[in-house]
């Protein structure tokens, strides 16, 4: 019967998954495999059946299971053991006398004895080549070399951790998580390095483990050092265990009392928005808002943050009244008039007649030319007039482009009447340059 087997080689211990097609294998039994490297002992670590999906990468390392191990095979590994311990020890000697700023881990031999590997820890850069071949002299195999971290040497060496059991990545960890300082916050664990630190030197790996129970509270429960309404009284909380799910309180006479975490119980106060905590026991009715600001004592606080807000409300409503009610409002914004040319004096001009709207959207530029016109004819015939005094004493504007404010009386000057001849001489040019802005003149 097919199934996924789980194996664990004797090197640094990762996880590879296996669909074995005949052999019945059971967990924690011995195996002989053959590997991109060559043969070498592995450990069935569990089985599943084939329906159910497993995470295999694309690089199959296992290619095949032999056999279980048999009496002979585990014999012959007694003895690999052996020579494993002894090519340790002239390994080190040769590092030693080389004088390399390395430090020697393990060394492993296939189960062909095919390979010899050395695992080895360094701070910087190593160049093992004159080391490498002192090695194959002395032992006569293919030889390799594999540095690695500090934590894959906890993996691959083992130990005791500050709990007392075997270090995690040794025991069942397959890979390295990421693992900051903000799990230990999280945790409410001192930030102390030397208590937060496994004996690899980094962070401890169950930081990661447990971070998703402690996240779960999250959010549902007050802080250390927030207030909290129990029954008529006020106190503060002082710690939270959620492993057995207990809070600690302490009232203002120094008593102290543990509260399930099952009956606190809180809500924001809509209009400070701080948030307010109490313990209520199963069946109770949850108190009113009133009542828990009387406790806190933060009643007159909330009043007068109320009639703020009622007060900023109130003045929104009546910039909002007084926007909708004043004049023009809720009429239509009408076109901006044409401005007043000299002939028409303050009023409008003449109305458009029957048909000139729909000459001009066929032609859109047909009257832009004769509007143009008008406008140059009124400027050209203001500075043609005589200066006059202003009221306010200033100097009168000048036909050289010196520009003042305008006077009502400047506004709409009267037309000459005194020299025609210039003044259709000026009409004449404004015409010609209506047209070289606006469209070119017909030919034909």
């Amino acid at each position: 019967m097919s199934q996924f087997v789980a194996l664990r080689l004797r090197k640094l211990p990762v996880v590879h998954w296996f669909l074995e097609p005949n052999l019945e294998l059971e967990s924690t039994q011995k195996v002989l495999v053959r590997t991109q490297q060559g043969q070498e002992v592995a450990t069935v670590l569990r089985t599943r059946p084939t329906d159910v999906p497993v995470k295999r990468g694309d690089d199959q390392f296992v290619k095949e299971i032999l056999r279980p191990l048999s009496p002979e095979d585990q014999q012959k590994l007694q003895e690999l053991c052996q020579k494993e311990r002894e090519a340790f020890l002239k390994a080190r000697a040769l590092v030693a006398q080389h004088k390399l700023d390395m430090k020697l881990l393990r060394a492993e031999y296939l189960f062909d004895q095919s390979r010899l590997l050395f695992y080895f820890k360094s701070e910087i850069k190593v160049d093992f080549r004159d080391l490498l071949r002192s090695l194959g002299q002395a032992f006569r195999t293919r030889i390799e070399l594999r540095q690695i971290g500090v934590r894959d040497e906890a993996k691959l060496l083992g130990g005791i951790g500050c709990c007392g059991k075997e270090v995690c990545c040794a025991q069942f960890m397959t890979s390295f998580g990421q693992v900051s300082t903000k799990m230990a916050k999280d945790q409410n664990l001192s930030l102390n390095p030397a208590k937060l630190s496994g004996i690899c030197g980094r962070l401890l790996c169950c930081l990661a483990h447990e971070h998703e129970y402690y996240a779960s509270f999250h959010g549902k429960y007050p802080k250390l050092g927030a207030e909290i309404a129990i029954g008529s009284e006020k106190a503060k909380v002082m710690d939270i265990n959620f492993i057995t799910q207990k809070a600690l309180v302490g009232f203002l006479d120094r008593r102290k009392l543990f509260v399930p975490l099952a009956q606190i119980k809180g809500r924001k106060e809509p209009v400070t928005g701080r948030n307010l905590w109490w313990s209520q026991e199963e069946g109770q009715p949850e108190p009113d808002l009133d009542t828990l600001l009387a406790v806190y004592g933060i009643t007159e606080v909330v009043q007068k943050a109320r009639e703020a807000k009622e007060a900023k409300e109130a003045r929104k409503r009546e910039k909002r009244q007084e926007g909708a009610g004043g004049p023009g409002a809720g009429q239509p914004r009408s076109r901006r008039t044409a401005p007043a040319t000299a002939e028409g004096g303050e009023g409008a001009g003449p109305a458009p007649a029957a048909g000139a709207g729909e000459a001009a959207r066929r032609d859109p530029g047909a009257g832009a030319g004769d509007d143009r016109g008008d406008r140059d004819r009124a400027r050209v015939s203001s500075s043609r007039q005589p200066a006059q005094p202003s009221q306010a004493g200033r100097p009168p504007a000048t036909g050289d482009g010196q520009e003042r404010a305008a006077e009502p009386d400047d506004l709409f000057p009267a037309p000459e009447e005194d020299f025609p001849g210039e003044a259709a001489e000026d009409e004449a040019e404004v015409d010609l340059a209506g047209l070289e802005d606006d469209e070119e003149p017909d030919e034909n």
